[in-house]
């Protein structure tokens, strides 16, 4: 499996504290996907998959995924300490609504994080009156005080804002705040999600949504650019984030039929190498296409420090 591989997404956990309208755990942030299995990897799981010899051409390893916070997995710490152990030089990162566990927890990832390269992303959309419209259930006070927390250790924090109709007045007063906070980066994001949550109610885009033709968009493939894979929390392996994502998702099912015609295992095996002449999926062409990729969903980067 990790043959050739050069950067490992990894998605260690399902469980997550927010009900998110625009994410795929969950019904418009109303009830569980049922498609969705509750579960975190173990230690166990990567010393037996990820043994220390098989990740050595391994450059990069970072938590996210699709349906759960990196920080709900239980023994992520742990996870990350052996994975450290293993190639001292591993880039480790990981993406989190940062509502979740303490201040404790977060200097200890802060610790374990103090690679040149390692880093985590926290995903804020707004201040404490307007994170929770997107956020649901996080808040806002706590994810500061772990920010706070994680930052202390001199570990690199990154802001990520998705804007709304509802915090886009709010833009600079966010940066300035990340930039007195000690964030590394502040990054400005748009979702592009709108084709497949139509019904999503009390959020409007930050500018009106115009529908997308992606038929005619020739995706530059993730797969083959960064020589990557995808794992999920049930250590299933998939090509990309996005095929997985698109996959299990009860909200806008029709669009995805073209990749439900291959099972789980199918589709690594013929599309794990990158698309390599394949006719692209309805995701390929919008999250990696070449007219509208996924990456123009952020409008602004900047670095703070």
């Amino acid at each position: 499996m990790l043959d050739n591989i050069k950067e490992i997404h990894i998605e260690p956990t399902s469980v997550c504290n927010a009900s998110c309208p625009m994410c795929a755990r969950n019904i418009y942030g109303k009830v569980l996907n049922p498609y969705i299995t509750l579960k975190s990897l173990d230690l166990a799981w990567f010393e037996n998959n990820l043994p220390s010899e098989k990740i050595q051409h391994v450059n990069k390893i970072f938590f996210c995924g699709t349906v759960g916070d990196p920080a709900a997995c239980p023994q992520l710490l742990d996870i990350i300490q052996y994975l450290k152990k293993s190639k001292p030089d591993l880039v480790v990162g990981l993406n989190t609504n940062g509502g979740l566990k303490n201040t404790l927890w977060w200097s200890k990832l802060g610790h374990l994080l103090n690679g040149p390269l390692d880093y985590c992303v926290f995903s804020i959309d707004g201040l404490k009156d307007t994170n929770h419209l997107y956020r649901k259930n996080v808040k806002w006070e706590k994810v500061i005080q772990n920010a706070k927390a994680f930052i202390s250790t001199g570990a690199s924090a990154h802001w990520d804002m998705l804007c709304f109709e509802h915090n886009k007045h709010q833009t600079e007063e966010i940066r300035t705040l990340a930039k007195q906070l000690g964030f590394v980066f502040f990054r400005l994001k748009e979702s592009d999600r709108w084709d497949t949550y139509t019904e999503v109610q009390n959020l409007k885009p930050a500018v009106p949504y115009q529908k997308i033709d992606y038929n005619d968009a020739q995706p530059i493939c993730e797969i083959e650019r960064d020589q990557s894979v995808f794992i999920d929390y049930l250590g299933r392996t998939w090509p990309c984030c996005h095929i997985a994502e698109a996959y299990f998702n009860k909200i806008g099912y029709a669009l995805h039929n073209d990749i439900r015609k291959h099972s789980i295992k199918e589709l690594y095996e013929q599309y794990g190498k990158g698309l390599l002449g394949r006719e692209p999926f309805y995701i390929c062409r919008r999250a990696c296409g070449d007219s509208k990729p996924k990456v123009s969903q952020f409008k602004k980067i900047e670095r703070l420090k």
